[in-house]
């Protein structure tokens, strides 16, 4: 019964320095990546701190289509689920183009702040298994509050309209404004179409919305 007892104790043992030992290189790699990566940058600093994220979190791993992925990557079972991860973690969501539009200081797509805010409010990224071996790439409380902020002020910069209440500027549906830019040339194209062939009962309704 002893010497069962000693064998378990030896293997756990041996187990725990195993993936101590696998961890701590994959943190040096890591860290390594994070220095040799060459980052463009925006000349907004709030966009660069979400760049900087991103670098750091490895999200490109799985979210862009040509990463260098990690040296574990070829070993057996975990390129399968390698493989898995960055085919649905590119399907699901293209980093690239939220990357490009920081680098430019362009709107990011309502789409994609609304995958990362639902990812970050529900804590789904990065995956448990991921964080395992990846330490640097769990998110902090603060970190997420960042991310959070930032697609707030990408909400209200490019989406919300003026006539937004302020609870409402942040919702990733934002309401339908109380008024529109109107196209002065298309409409009369539209109101001669309507009155002339196909709605002619329509014409002092449109004529009095026009001059509204």
């Amino acid at each position: 019964m002893k010497k069962i007892a000693t064998i378990t104790a030896s293997v756990i043992t041996a187990g725990v320095l195993c993936y101590l030992g696998l961890s701590g290189y994959i943190w040096y790699y890591d860290s390594q990546r994070i220095k040799k990566n060459d980052v463009r940058l925006s000349a907004v600093a709030e966009n660069n701190k979400v760049l900087s994220f991103f670098n750091e979190k490895g999200c490109d791993y799985c979210h862009t289509p040509s990463a260098e992925l990690p040296f574990y990557a070829a070993f057996p079972v975990a390129k399968q689920l390698m493989d898995y991860d960055v085919q649905l973690g590119y399907k699901s969501f293209n980093l690239q183009s939220v990357r490009t539009s920081l680098i430019d200081d362009k709107p990011v797509s309502q789409s994609g702040l609304n995958k990362i805010e639902w990812v970050m409010q529900h804590q789904t990224m990065p995956p448990t298994r991921y964080v395992a071996l990846h330490w640097a790439g769990g998110v902090s409380d603060s970190e997420r509050i960042e991310i959070l902020n930032w697609i707030k002020h990408q909400r209200e910069r490019y989406y919300a309209s003026a006539d937004t209440a302020a609870q409402h500027r942040n919702e990733p549906l934002q309401p339908i404004p109380k008024k529109l830019p109107l196209m002065s040339g298309k409409l009369r194209w539209v109101f001669v179409f309507i009155t002339t062939r196909e709605c002619p009962g329509i014409a002092p309704f449109l004529a009095h919305t026009a001059m509204r």
